[in-house]
């Protein structure tokens, strides 16, 4: 069994001054409940509403770092920003969370993920292909075109235990992300859109680590903003990418 020392929770942010005291909320709730150790890590993306001034509200409540970016440089950036705070940060027992900050993921899973990593897996995602899983609210061609892509992914990058390439809510364990930048040399993340959380698991799965799958409960319905992603170019994007990893490696990326 492995143990789990503090949780980082990761929460990439544009223009979230809705969702974001929601989550913070539910957050809040499920530490006190838990009494999990979590750190809070928000990397504001250039937005330009009330984000960062709700972070500086709420960080007298809880245990909360704020990753300020004047401009918005995209999901890829971000990620890559929480993944170095983790790295240099973290301790190798101790695991990094990243889920969407719009309120439709549920911090409520991280038990279940964290319980997961304590069963020896380094890298685990809320998986919509898992028995168990709840999706409300994604339109259904959407779904359909989920699906198809993971048979893709499946076919050109296999990945023992995932079916869910794209899903934002991953559960990291620290100590696996810190071998993986050493031997990536610190570039776990050069995409700056969509295909990033692609890009990251197919380093990670290269670099050896076990990945393990949880049902994922998404409430897409809560949304209370527009998607802020271009589904059907990022789409297309990656599979241009997937091509391009199978056949030529990383560094040509």
């Amino acid at each position: 069994m492995t143990t789990v020392g503090r949780v980082y929770l990761g929460l990439p942010a544009f223009n979230e001054e809705i969702a974001l005291p929601r989550l913070l909320k539910r957050v809040e709730s499920l530490a006190q409940s838990s009494r999990l150790p979590i750190t809070v890590v928000i990397y504001n993306d250039g937005s330009t509403d009330t984000t960062a001034g709700i972070v500086t509200q709420w960080q007298p409540r809880i245990a909360l770092v704020l990753l300020d970016c004047p401009h918005n440089k995209g999901l890829g950036v971000g990620l890559s920003a929480l993944f170095d705070y983790a790295v240099t940060i973290g301790k190798t027992d101790d695991v990094l969370v990243i889920m969407d900050c719009d309120d439709t993921h549920d911090p409520a899973q991280i038990p279940e993920m964290l319980a997961a990593v304590t069963k020896g897996a380094d890298v685990v995602i809320a998986s919509r292909f898992r028995l168990g899983a709840t999706v409300r609210g994604v339109p259904l061609l959407r779904r359909l075109t989920a699906l198809g892509a993971v048979c893709l992914f499946k076919l050109i990058h296999p990945v023992r235990g995932v079916w869910d390439y794209t899903c934002g809510y991953r559960a990291y364990r620290i100590g696996a992300l810190q071998d993986a930048a050493k031997r990536f040399r610190g570039r776990l993340v050069t995409e700056s859109g969509f295909a990033c959380m692609v890009e990251a698991l197919l380093k990670l799965n290269a670099s050896g680590v076990r990945c393990s799958e949880v049902g994922l409960h998404l409430r897409y319905d809560l949304k209370p903003t527009e998607s802020k992603m271009a589904v059907s170019s990022n789409m297309r994007r990656l599979l241009v990418l997937l091509v391009r990893w199978r056949w030529r490696g990383f560094d040509a990326a």
